[in-house]
């Protein structure tokens, strides 16, 4: 399906409940994101949760000090550039993606199509899952800082998009009802599902730009997109506490250069 099919509902969706301004801001930064779910016998599958990592024999497994992290997910990018997506993925090769047993340490490799490998396994090995993909629409969440520099700070997207209420009921609270099967998900780029700060501000400020109402946090913020949100996973045994999902976020710049060395990984729970 086409992005303007794919579009239609949600664009209608918001013209019906908001003022003609806000609708079309919120239209304008609806983002295609690649949804991942785990493949059923005949889909082509995308990547995999868990199982071993297929990496070069003499590659350094990644580790915190002494411990090893956990491999939790690969994607073939090849496969994922059938799919429309709002981020430039490589062309080829793969991602793989190792956090730390507890804390927030975490490695993001990319590997070459071609490259030699084998499999391995270090440290706690989770239960492998096939992936299959399919693009969705993903809206930006909570104060998200495209929001928030049009409309006029965190606070006003509040009042001028979440609480506005059409037939007794908020936007914001309408919004949940209609992606109420988004709320569990595995998704490449698009936005990130928002439990908290949106991660792309939580970027910003480790990154030193300041706040909310400064500039210089709106435009390093603009530098922020997805590259991969994990829910919790039973199947995987991958569970994140409280409800919580994990985001990897990468400048674009850095995305293009293929260089995955300053990525912002990011826990949002309840």
């Amino acid at each position: 399906m086409q992005w303007s099919d794919l579009l239609a509902d949600p664009a209608e969706f918001a013209r019906e409940r908001l003022p003609a301004p806000v609708a079309e801001l919120v239209i304008g930064l609806l983002r295609p994101g690649i949804h991942l779910h785990a493949a059923e016998e005949g889909e082509p599958v995308v990547g995999r949760l868990g199982g071993a990592a297929l990496l070069p024999e003499d590659f350094p497994w990644p580790s915190s000090g002494t411990r090893p992290l956990r491999h939790i997910a690969t994607l073939d990018c090849r496969a994922l550039s059938s799919f429309e997506v709002d981020i430039a993925l490589p062309h080829d090769g793969t991602l793989l993606f190792f956090v730390q047993e507890e804390g927030d340490r975490n490695q993001v490799i990319h590997l070459p199509a071609g490259t030699p490998t084998v499999a391995r396994s270090e440290g706690e090995r989770h239960p492998e899952i096939p992936l299959a993909g399919k693009t969705d629409v993903t809206w930006p969440g909570g104060a998200h800082p495209a929001l928030a520099e049009a409309l006029g700070g965190g606070a006003a997207v509040y009042e001028r998009l979440w609480d506005v209420e059409w037939e007794g009921e908020t936007f914001g609270t309408a919004l949940s009802e209609y992606e109420a099967d988004r709320r569990k998900i595995h998704q490449v780029g698009g936005h990130a599902f928002v439990l908290q700060s949106p991660f792309e501000a939580t970027a910003a400020h480790q990154a030193g730009a300041g706040w909310y109402g400064q500039q210089s946090f709106y435009a390093e913020a603009r530098q922020w997109v997805t590259l991969l949100q994990l829910d919790e996973d039973t199947d995987a045994r991958m569970l994140w506490g409280d409800g919580a999902h994990v985001i990897w976020g990468i400048r674009a710049g850095d995305l293009a250069r293929l260089d995955f060395s300053q990525v912002c990984f990011d826990v949002q729970g309840h």
